[in-house]
């Protein structure tokens, strides 16, 4: 298998989206995860989440001989009820934004980009806008970077003018509902009807380690209202993993889960998001082979209790080359 960037997606499968006073403003919605998608290169597959009922939802293959292949990332799109990803046959061929049911159906292409466009932060808003970065030019022309909107049908493209969004470049650091986005070194910059609330906003890192390059992975929940983060231990491979309220002032993280990464396995592709609204973590980690692959590569997931800690599911996915997942 090819080396490159793979996502896992949890998908929430009922969603009970409110009105919207403001495109730049998600609305809120409730949500009960039941299914994940995961891409493997050039093809997405769902499971359970318990990791059984493996199924291909779509591919993007065979792989091509001559070329690279594969998809950049995948989300859950809310009130469509579809995916989106980014794809491309080669990084110097042009880019795809496409769209397709849960079941792989209707697969659309709703935008092209250019070749070598660092498209960037593939984000699904609860209200079914699709968020992507574009970068702006570098020294001496220099351009800040921009993002835009568009829907799941491709219509509605917008320019994102809100530049707190153009300021990470995580979409798991942008709360789904549209109420804040998480900048470097823990900042929550409150969103209010689609504007920056400088007055109400804070750092929510505040009483945590001085030393932020032991913190790492921070996850938003989509209603902004938790943050789970990985905190290093002196132990080798060893993280705690914490949560804690995002709010101003907020007692220090709560240590729900102390994991241990293998030995074998990459720290780099630890990987923390909430799942069931705020009900779960799920941590993931794996190992995997340069530059091809390996059939003894996996990816490891635990679906963690966000108030016991306990681990109530265990899976693996073997061959797999997936990381970094993340829920909407």
């Amino acid at each position: 298998m090819k080396k490159t960037f793979f996502y896992l997606a949890i998908a929430s499968l009922s969603f009970l989206a409110c009105s919207k006073s403001d495109d730049s403003n998600p609305s809120v919605s409730s949500e009960e995860s039941t299914t994940v998608f995961y891409t493997d290169t050039f093809n997405i597959y769902s499971t359970d989440l318990k990791g059984g009922s493996r199924k291909l939802v779509t591919s993007e293959g065979p792989s091509n001989s001559t070329s690279n292949n594969y998809i950049i990332a995948t989300v859950y799109v809310p009130t469509s009820n579809r995916l989106a990803y980014i794809y491309t046959e080669k990084y110097d061929q042009p880019f795809f934004l496409k769209t397709c049911n849960l079941d792989g159906s209707d697969k659309k292409t709703i935008k092209t980009f250019p070749a070598f466009t660092q498209i960037g932060l593939l984000k699904a808003t609860s209200d079914g806008q699709i968020f992507y970065t574009l970068p702006g030019k570098p020294f001496p022309n220099q351009t800040p970077s921009k993002t835009f909107s568009i829907k799941a049908d491709g219509t509605g493209e917008t320019e994102i003018t809100q530049q707190v969004y153009a300021s990470t470049s995580d979409p798991d650091l942008i709360s789904a509902d549209g109420k804040g986005v998480l900048l470097n070194g823990g900042y929550f910059a409150v969103i209010v009807n689609g504007t920056f609330d400088e007055r109400n906003s804070f750092n929510v890192l505040t009483n945590e380690e001085k030393d932020q390059t032991k913190i790492k992975q921070l996850s938003l929940s989509n209603d902004a209202s938790k943050l789970t983060f990985a905190q290093k231990t002196a132990t080798a491979g060893q993280y705690e993993i914490r949560i804690k309220n995002v709010v101003k002032d907020a007692p220090t993280s709560t240590v729900l889960y102390t994991l241990n990464i293998p030995s074998d396995a990459s720290e780099f592709t630890l990987s923390l998001k909430f799942v069931n609204g705020t009900k779960n973590i799920l941590v993931s980690y794996g190992k995997f082979t340069s530059p091809k692959g390996s059939v003894n590569d996996y990816t490891n997931c635990d679906l963690i209790d966000a108030v016991s800690g306990k681990v109530t599911n265990t899976w693996k996915f073997m061959g797999d080359e997936i990381y970094n997942p993340f829920t909407n």
